[in-house]
């Protein structure tokens, strides 16, 4: 099996550095770790997941997270998806994810996937620390 790859420059960095604030249980949970490989992808989606996320606990307040306007419906898609690999309290559409992405936000989003189905063996971060 492929390990996960990050997407672009400080991606994996912004991850690593929420990642290291969870308590030991919550990095090795896959809903957890697949929300942060997302959410740290792209540092407009960050900022505001920032609002919404804390590492030390592993609170999110996802329904907030939901709640504020979207820049963007491919910023909305992803937004939508960070809650839907969480805990599956949104509804978002393959066919949403196809229309509203750029090749590179797809690829992340196939990456956070991958990461939430197959756990944190795929992540070579966790198996290395």
């Amino acid at each position: 099996m492929q390990t996960i790859q990050f997407m672009q420059e400080g991606h994996e960095r912004r991850f690593d550095l929420l990642w290291r604030r969870l308590k030991p249980k919550h990095r090795e949970d896959a809903a957890m770790v697949s929300m942060l490989y997302l959410a740290t992808g792209q540092p407009q989606v960050l900022e505001r997941f920032s609002d919404y996320f804390f590492p030390d606990s592993g609170e999110f307040f996802d329904r907030e997270f939901l709640a504020e306007p979207y820049p963007s419906p491919a910023l909305e898609a992803i937004i939508h998806l960070i809650v839907q690999l969480y805990n599956g309290r949104t509804t978002i559409t393959i066919i949403e994810l196809i229309e509203r992405l750029d090749e590179q936000q797809m690829s992340l989003v196939l990456e956070a996937i991958k990461l939430r189905a197959y756990g944190c063996q795929v992540l070579q971060k966790v198996a290395k620390s």
